[in-house]
């Protein structure tokens, strides 16, 4: 990938979350950064800038292609985006098909299951059924999220 990929990658993704918070009520971009930082290599971080852009941003798939990006890019961000009524295990499938994909899901669990992050949900319900969420999916994919983190996830 060249470096000029990496940076359409950044400049798309920028415009997309532009005004988005997370649960916590950060902007949405500093979790892509975060994981961004999180692989190694031009492709997963222009993936992992990218991988949330559908689910949490403001983007048409016009904007999305015009961007030119190579392939294994659009379809590793593809198979991180998760389809309307679509189960964990069906889209766990789609992100296995992919080695971008399943590096950056890696990093995208671990930041999601932060303790910083997690303390500030609204509601401890809402941690429950997202830790739950993050700990399925992770099993899903191979992995114990406790592991992924190097801790136990309360």
């Amino acid at each position: 990938m060249a470096h000029d990929d990496l940076e359409r990658a950044i400049v798309l993704a920028a415009r997309a979350y532009d005004g988005r918070v997370d649960r916590q009520g950060d902007p949405y971009v500093a979790h892509a950064i975060r994981v961004m930082h999180a692989v190694e290599g031009d492709d997963a971080k222009a993936v992992a800038i990218l991988h949330d852009v559908f689910e949490w941003g403001r983007i048409s798939l016009r904007e999305f292609t015009g961007a030119k990006l190579p392939k294994r890019v659009v379809d590793a961000v593809d198979a991180l985006t998760k389809r309307e009524g679509e189960t964990l295990a069906e889209h766990a499938e789609r992100v296995r098909a992919s080695e971008l994909a399943v590096r950056v899901k890696r990093a995208d669990l671990v930041d999601n299951a932060l303790e910083s992050r997690l303390d500030r949900l609204p509601s401890k319900g809402q941690r429950e059924r997202l830790v739950g969420m993050y700990r399925e999916t992770a099993e899903l994919l191979g992995w114990s999220l406790d592991e992924l983190c190097g801790r136990e996830v309360r």
